[in-house]
C-alpha cells in the first residue's frame, strides 16, 4: 500500500492542507508539536475511521471548529482507492456526517462498511495497521532502554503474537474435540 494524497480541514492543527506523497520518499520534519504525528493520525483515520485514533472524534477537530474532513488516495496492489469521511458537531458532540470509499468497481457508503472494506483489503484492522505503520512519540526510548524480556514482550504485543499463539491453541483445542466425536 501506497499513500498517494492526504488533504485535512480542520483536523487538529491543519485548517486546511494537501499533501501530495505520489513520487519518491517524502519526509516531514518540524519542531515537538508542529503537526508531524496529526499527518499519520489523519491518514489512519481515513482508512479506520475512530477505532485508529487513540482519541475521541472532539480531540482530532481543529479548536473552534463545528467541521472536518480527510481525504486520502491510496493505491494497493496496483488499483487507486480514495476515501473521504467527513465530521460534523451535532449537539454537544462531534458525529460522522459522510464516509465514502470510491475505487475499482466498488462504491461504499457508510464508516462502518468502509472500515471493514478496508480491513479485508489490506487484511488487517486498524490495531494491526497502526502498531506496524509507525511508532508512537516516547515509544522508541522505551524499546532501547527496556531489558531483553521486556523488549521480547513489546515485539510480541506489535506483531500481536499473543493472538496468534491464542488462535493456535484454539485450533489445536478443536482438533482434539474433532478426534474425540470420531472415536
Amino acid at each position: 500500500m501506497r499513500f498517494q494524497r492526504i488533504s485535512l480541514q480542520n483536523f487538529k492543527p491543519y485548517a486546511d492542507a494537501d499533501l501530495d506523497l505520489r513520487d519518491g520518499v517524502t519526509v516531514i520534519h518540524g519542531l515537538k508539536g508542529s503537526g508531524k504525528s496529526s499527518l499519520l493520525e489523519a491518514c489512519f483515520f481515513a482508512l479506520y475511521g475512530a477505532r485508529a485514533l487513540d482519541e475521541t472524534l472532539d480531540d482530532v477537530v481543529t479548536t473552534g471548529e463545528d467541521e472536518a474532513e480527510v481525504t486520502l488516495s491510496f493505491v494497493h496492489e496496483g488499483e487507486t482507492y480514495r476515501i473521504e469521511r467527513r465530521l460534523r458537531r451535532t449537539g454537544d458532540r462531534m458525529q460522522t456526517a459522510a464516509c465514502t470509499l470510491s475505487g475499482p468497481d466498488v462504491e461504499i457508503d457508510g464508516a462502518t462498511d468502509v472500515r471493514e472494506f478496508v480491513a479485508g483489503l489490506l487484511r488487517m484492522d486498524a490495531e494491526a495497521f497502526v502498531n506496524c505503520a509507525y511508532v508512537r512519540q516516547g515509544e522508541v526510548n522505551k524499546l532501547i532502554n527496556a531489558t531483553p524480556a521486556q523488549r521480547q514482550d513489546t515485539i510480541d504485543d506489535l506483531l500481536q503474537l499473543g493472538k496468534l499463539e491464542a488462535y493456535r491453541e484454539r485450533a489445536g483445542q478443536a482438533r482434539l474435540g474433532v478426534e474425540d466425536v470420531l472415536n
